[in-house]
């Protein structure tokens, strides 16, 4: 195995420990936790395959390496069967009254997560969010790749790998997310902006769900002529979209004639396995491992009262930007494609 890609601390005077690799997938454990860890309560949507299950068990990893006390994670897909939104609210207010220092919380709703937000904002309980930022309420700090280049570097790369100007279908994730909405004005952004010869059909996924992904794409195949390639906003949909090309006799491999690009976003090891295997052309790396450290590591540096600033820079390759009015560790969104799909720093490959 190789040595895990070790996300390092925020440069500006602070002390973080390194990632290890990570052993064990998960919930929390912390049984050893002292009356003075710091207990932090975790608030997620989903713990899908892929990305999810994968961020749990370097999530278990960084509770022991930073040394707190990780109360959760109560996962809103599990428990709501459909109402995620209240689900997340209740869990809020429910770790909140178990005595948590901090939130750690995976907004399922951009815009109604302001309830949970104020109510832990009045109950003085700082709140990280991980993976999708909220575009409403206040939050300590966002770990978050820029989603905007997701969809510009997805849409770039299927344009430019096309046989010839045509249409892309972009198979969107929830729009009540920033993160779909910031993946699909990337996508449209670069097209217009760089291949105007080109056309984007989109085709909206409510709650991110894989069997209305893979159907949207199943009518893109057959719906649009001119189909030169598909963007897909996540990962688990993938399988199903190569299952539908081969059913209908269209499926070729990457680089082989008659082959329809398709881009992922993610990053997670099995894409990293289709690249290989010249089922997918690319996707976009999102790094579980970073996201679980640095949604730890905030939340542990606002319970001790660590202040930060727009445009301090990191030294993780990133910058502390303003996005709807809170604090983002930006992080980097690197492609990957079929000749860097076996790099060792991609955490695709540190599993």
């Amino acid at each position: 195995m190789n040595a895990h890609r070790r996300p390092h601390r925020v440069a500006v005077g602070l002390v973080g420990l390194l990632v290890g690799v990570v052993a064990a997938c998960g919930g929390t454990s912390g049984s050893n936790a002292s009356s003075s860890t710091p207990k932090i309560g975790v608030v997620l949507t989903y713990n899908l395959p892929g990305f999810w299950s994968n961020y749990l068990s370097y999530e278990q990893k960084t509770e022991s390496d930073q040394g707190v006390k990780l109360i959760g994670p109560d996962i809103a897909n599990v428990e709501a069967k459909g109402n995620e939104v209240q689900q997340q609210i209740s869990d809020v207010r429910t770790l909140i009254s178990q005595g948590v220092q901090a939130l750690i919380v995976n907004p399922a709703d951009s815009s109604a997560i302001a309830p949970a937000l104020d109510y832990a904002r009045s109950k003085n309980i700082p709140v990280v969010t991980v993976d999708v930022a909220p575009d409403q309420g206040s939050v300590y700090m966002i770990v978050r790749a820029d989603n905007l280049a997701y969809g510009n570097k997805s849409c770039d790369y299927i344009a430019s790998h096309a046989s010839s100007p045509g249409t892309i279908a972009m198979i969107e994730g929830d729009l009540t997310s920033l993160n779909a909405r910031d993946r699909a004005q990337g996508c449209n952004q670069v097209v217009q902006q760089k291949y105007p010869n080109f056309t984007v059909k989109a085709y909206e996924t409510k709650d991110w769900d894989t069997k209305g992904a893979v159907d949207n794409a199943t009518t893109a195949l057959t719906a649009i002529s001119n189909l030169r390639g598909i963007y897909v906003h996540w990962s688990v949909p993938e399988d199903g979209i190569i299952a539908a090309e081969q059913q209908k006799g269209i499926f070729a491999q990457v680089g082989s004639q008659g082959h329809v690009p398709l881009v992922g976003n993610d990053g997670s090891p099995h894409e990293c396995d289709l690249i290989r295997g010249k089922q997918l052309d690319a996707t976009i790396d999102q790094p579980a491992d970073k996201y679980a450290y640095y949604a730890v590591y905030y939340a542990k540096q606002a319970i001790n009262g660590q202040k930060y600033a727009a445009g301090q820079k990191t030294d993780h390759n990133s910058s502390i930007v303003t996005v709807a009015g809170n604090l983002e560790d930006a992080l980097a969104a690197p492609i990957i494609e079929g000749s860097n799909a076996s790099d060792a720093s991609f955490w695709c490959n540190n599993k």
